[in-house]
């Protein structure tokens, strides 16, 4: 009898440490994959947070510019009546042609500037694109939330290592297959195209009203302009420069 339980306790020994150097492989691959798995969702939410907070800030900016300058768009009444007074004066001095002075009052008072249109379009482009960062933001937020909570549910349910570590696999290829990296970087670089454009229409909304202040402008953001440029070309001349922009990946 003792000779029979041995043989089978070696026998199941001998069975486990079959299994040891597959679980220690299996075991090293998920150790290995954990500062991974902690640092690409901080990483998510510590640059979306910084893009929600900013966005906020921005699109509140955006919009006080806004509230002023789509005024503009609409013709002002009170120009308007001093225009018409103007042509109709001019209509009873030259009666031979009052069809062509109204209608030429028609066309100027119905349609506005294109000093009031281009830094409208640009504010409100800027101001789509801003809050349309927010949105991809918190969707991020969500998607790291999702991931977190997909890689630590097997371990919950305490599955077996080789179903933990083929389960992470998967879903580090769907990751890496779908660009979730990538799609960070696209809001960061959607957020500087926002403050781009909010830029150009500001130059343009200041350049009707004061030269001077427009240049003041211009030269400020282009000074800025230039070292965003500089930032970004550095690291393709020096690898060891640690400044990066959207700019140098598309580089």
């Amino acid at each position: 009898m003792d000779k029979l339980f041995a043989k089978h306790l070696t026998g199941r020994d001998s069975a486990s440490a079959a299994k040891v150097p597959l679980d220690t492989f299996w075991e090293s691959y998920l150790d290995t994959a954990r500062n991974e798995d902690e640092a690409r969702p901080k990483d998510w939410d510590g640059t979306t947070g910084s893009i929600l907070t900013f966005t906020g800030l921005f699109a509140a900016t955006v919009a006080a510019f806004i509230i002023e300058s789509y005024k503009l768009l609409s013709p002002d009444p009170s120009t308007q009546s001093v225009v018409l007074l103007g042509k109709l004066l001019a209509a009873t001095t030259n009666t031979s042609s009052p069809s062509t002075a109204v209608g030429s009052f028609d066309d100027e008072a119905s349609h506005a500037s294109t000093g009031a249109i281009l830094p409208n379009a640009l504010w409100f482009c800027s101001l789509a694109v801003a809050l349309a960062c927010a949105l991809l933001s918190t969707l991020v937020q969500q998607w790291s939330r999702a991931y977190v909570r997909d890689i630590q549910w097997r371990h919950i349910v305490n599955e077996s290592l080789a179903s933990r570590a083929i389960n992470h696999a998967c879903i580090q290829m769907g990751i890496e297959r779908y660009g979730m990296d990538q799609v960070v970087y696209v809001i960061v670089a959607l957020v500087h195209t926002s403050v781009i454009l909010f830029a150009a229409g500001l130059i343009l909304f200041l350049y009707p009203i004061n030269s001077v202040v427009c240049w003041c402008a211009a030269s400020t953001l282009s000074l800025f302009g230039i070292l965003y440029i500089l930032a970004s070309i550095l690291p393709l001349i020096d690898h060891n420069c640690p400044y990066r922009t959207p700019l140098t990946y598309l580089l």
